[in-house]
C-alpha cells in the first residue's frame, strides 16, 4: 500500500480541498509580508470568495469556493460543498 506524501512539520500546506488561513494569506499577498486577518477578509469579500471562521477566529475556504469566485467552475448541482455542510 502506498503511503501518502509527507508534509513538513509546521509547513503551511493545503490539506485536500480546504484552504486554511495561512494559504489565503499567501494567495492574498504572495510577495509581501503576511497580511492580517482583516486584510484577508476584505480581499476575500472583494473577490467574492465565500469563507467560514475556524475555532481560532481565522478564516478558511474550499478550492471549489475559490474556483467559483474566479468563474473557473461551478459545483455540480448534486456535488456536496464543504461550505454547505456547516
Amino acid at each position: 500500500m502506498e503511503e501518502p506524501p509527507a508534509v513538513a512539520e509546521g509547513a503551511a500546506a493545503m490539506t485536500g480541498r480546504i484552504l486554511h488561513f495561512v494559504d489565503l494569506q499567501r494567495i492574498c499577498s504572495p510577495d509581501g509580508p503576511a497580511p492580517r486577518l482583516t486584510v484577508v477578509c476584505r480581499w476575500a469579500d472583494r473577490e467574492g470568495i465565500r469563507y467560514r471562521y475556524d475555532r481560532k477566529g481565522r478564516i478558511w475556504t474550499t478550492i471549489d469556493a475559490v474556483n467559483a469566485a474566479l468563474g473557473i467552475a461551478e459545483p455540480a448541482a448534486n456535488q456536496e460543498n464543504a461550505m454547505e455542510l456547516i
